[in-house]
């Protein structure tokens, strides 16, 4: 009768050390496919720089009337250079330089770079890669298609 007790403890004591093992085991299977999964996740989008910065120059603005970017872009410099700045001369847009930064698995940052005059411009634009979606963020992005098609220079 004295072995009951201990009997009863010792298998209480197994179930639970079975428990939580078994519980630790789960928990450690779930956290590394979870983090393994995030891996994968950002080395699928991993070096689609050029990709992001394609899906900004081939968008087809509204104002562009079926224009891609970049060729509303190359018709830009071509029509200001017929304006004339304050001082008298040939106004200047160009030396267009384009990048793309990934920030969060599909999504990148692309960032045009540009001269007017003597002034360098930066336009921001979020891109997921996976919905295919871009968004212009602040005034110099969503403004550029209006002032490329207008031959506008900002201010």
């Amino acid at each position: 009768m004295a072995d009951g007790p201990q009997k009863e403890a010792k298998e209480g004591s197994a179930r639970a050390a079975i428990l939580g093992w078994g519980g630790l085991l789960v928990f450690m299977g779930l956290f590394a496919w979870l983090i393994i999964n995030q891996i994968r996740s950002g080395e699928i989008w991993t070096g689609k720089e050029p990709d992001a910065v394609a899906l900004v120059r081939d968008s087809k603005p509204p104002e562009g009337e079926g224009m891609t970017l970049g060729d509303m872009l190359k018709g830009y410099s071509l029509k200001v250079r017929d304006l004339k700045t304050a001082d008298g001369d040939r106004a200047y847009v160009g030396e267009f330089s384009w990048d793309a930064n990934q920030k969060n698995g599909p999504e990148f940052e692309v960032q045009l770079r540009w001269k007017e005059n003597q002034k360098t411009r930066v336009a921001l634009w979020r891109v997921d890669l996976e919905k295919g979606e871009l968004r212009p963020q602040g005034t110099e992005a969503s403004s550029l298609p209006r002032r490329a098609k207008e031959g506008s220079i900002g201010d």
